[in-house]
């Protein structure tokens, strides 16, 4: 079975009285346990793709499948349920709550699945010392460093331990030894079996994946998959 299957997927947009196609017939498959890179310049499409993958937003025409659950289907709240207990996210610009502590960050997608204070507990301080950060719990993240904010974000992004990690631009905020910090964090994630989808436009980053899609024009014009 699929993690992720996708058959003719395809999004419009209207700017200025013009119909644009941000993404053109897609068909895309991704198993579990897959460190996949998806690569391209800006304007190819590969961010309304991430916004799909991530059901941010849903496509216009295809099918877009998450184990076997047709997103199109979904209400709007278990729409929400399934980004909750199905996607962790992680943001180039963090997207931490800057009131709320390090350890309150990582609690909060456990708070929203009802899960139990204790096992809140449990749950969070394994994920703040898997990222090194035990010691910070405490601390806010005007009070972190980019790259303890940005640990912060991969640890709240898997603290509910879901089947997909979805990383936009996970390094574009960093310096470039912070950002081989995260790179190799996010590598010892998909070795503990996640499924790691990582969104740049940059091929060096992209390099550390193990399966490269290039997309241009809305489409995709490279698998690494289909050449190996």
């Amino acid at each position: 079975m699929s993690l992720i299957r996708m058959e003719h997927i395809s999004k419009y947009f209207r700017m200025g009285g013009e119909t644009i196609k941000a993404l053109d017939d897609i068909n895309l498959v991704i198993s579990q346990g897959e460190f996949v890179a998806i690569i391209g310049p800006s304007g190819s499409g590969k961010s309304t793709l991430m916004n799909v993958l991530g059901c941010l937003d849903a496509a216009d025409t295809g099918v877009y499948a998450i184990e076997e659950q047709v997103v199109s289907k979904l209400r709007s709240n278990q729409l929400a349920e399934l980004r909750n207990k199905k996607i962790g996210f992680i943001f180039q610009q963090f997207n931490l709550l800057p009131r709320l502590s390090a350890y309150e960050n990582v609690e909060l997608p456990l708070i929203y699945r009802g899960v139990g204070k204790k096992t809140r507990h449990k749950l969070v301080l394994e994920m703040l010392e898997m990222v090194d950060l035990l010691e910070r719990k405490d601390h806010k993240p005007t009070e972190l460093s980019g790259g303890q904010q940005q640990r912060v974000a991969i640890a709240r992004a898997l603290v509910g331990d879901p089947p997909i990690v979805l990383a936009d631009e996970p390094t574009g905020a960093l310096d470039t030894q912070t950002g081989i910090e995260v790179l190799n964090l996010m590598n010892k994630m998909n070795a503990l079996g996640r499924t790691i989808i990582l969104i740049t436009h940059d091929p060096s980053i992209a390099a550390c994946a193990k399966r490269i899609i290039k997309v241009q024009d809305g489409q995709i014009s490279s698998d690494s998959a289909e050449l190996a």
